[in-house]
């Protein structure tokens, strides 16, 4: 089993599509759930649930689905949750799906705390349910087999890492996202970075991160096998600096990926098919909860030594 998953041994019941219900109803539920699973094949959209009714109501009138009053109600409708709602409110919302049955297709970060994490984790495991956690470039076409053959070419000794993003810029959609303003680029794009790093590189066993201007976040990454990566981040760049890059090297040898414009859409399409793969076949996903908590105790030791300065041991 790979590192980092979690058990899976309840499969797909017989009878046709799994009903999904998504909680709830902002920019990203509009953009990228609520399209993606009207649309599939494989699940049969059965609602929507937000704590603001009638945002639910909204979106669900315009795909033709339920808007359901309370997040319970919704549970009893439904075999697979997915996720659109704010790390802090995740983690509370998902445990209580898990320990009802229901299968979760969760949204990065899965939590902003160890705690919250962990106990994720453990209903997760206990309740013997499936997980996919949308690191969105992992489930990317191209970016994933461009990682699948840098990690078969030779074993790496660093990286270099850029994710400069202007997804926080005024006028964008995610501007007024209150969660994003008060954790920062740390924890929105720092997820993706270290999703693309960690496969290829493998666990971080330390990190030390440090601020910049014009609002960079840079962290120093030690990995297990004595490899070292350096990842720079951003969510404020202008139009002309935004860029994602990540470039592996290995004495005289060098790969590089690059991340074009995500396929947002695409790469949701994939994670629901790798999670309706997981419910099928009860085989844990290398992107699902356990991987999303190594992430985790990453983003949580960089936060540590934000506040402390120097290196800070992950999982201290």
């Amino acid at each position: 089993m790979p590192v980092g998953t979690v058990e899976t041994r309840r499969t797909k019941p017989p009878g046709g599509p799994l009903r999904v219900g998504v909680a709830g109803a902002g920019a990203w539920a509009e953009e990228i759930h609520v399209p993606v699973l009207s649309a599939h094949p494989g699940v049969s959209l059965v609602g929507i649930w937000n704590h603001h009714p009638a945002r639910a109501r909204t979106l669900a009138e315009a795909y033709a689905t339920r808007a359901f009053d309370s997040y319970d109600a919704m549970l009893q409708a439904v075999d697979v949750v997915s996720f659109a709602v704010p790390p802090d409110a995740q983690p509370r919302l998902a445990r209580k799906a898990a320990l009802s049955g229901r299968h979760l297709l969760l949204e990065k970060p899965i939590a902003l705390t160890l705690a919250d994490g962990e106990a994720l984790v453990d209903a997760i495991a206990e309740a013997n349910v499936a997980s996919i956690v949308f690191f969105t470039r992992r489930f990317e076409a191209e970016v994933a087999q461009a990682l699948a053959a840098v990690a078969e070419e030779r074993m790496w000794d660093s990286a270099v890492a850029r994710f400069f993003s202007g997804s926080m810029r005024p006028g964008t959609v995610y501007a007024d996202s209150v969660w994003r303003q008060r954790q920062g680029a740390l924890w929105d794009v720092g997820p993706h970075a270290l999703s693309v790093v960690m496969p290829v590189l493998g666990a971080v066993t330390a990190v030390e991160a440090t601020r910049e201007e014009p609002k960079i976040t840079r962290l120093g990454l030690t990995h297990a096998n004595g490899g070292r990566s350096d990842v720079a981040l951003s969510f404020h760049a202008e139009p002309a600096a935004q860029a994602e890059s990540y470039l592996f090297r290995a004495g005289g040898h060098a790969a590089r990926v690059e991340v074009r414009p995500a396929l947002r859409q695409a790469a949701f399409r994939n994670a629901l098919e790798a999670l309706i793969a997981a419910v099928t076949t009860g085989a844990p996903h290398g992107c699902d909860v356990g991987f999303g908590l190594q992430v985790l105790r990453v983003l949580i030791a960089a936060e540590t030594s934000l506040q402390r300065g120097g290196p800070v041991p992950v999982g201290a």
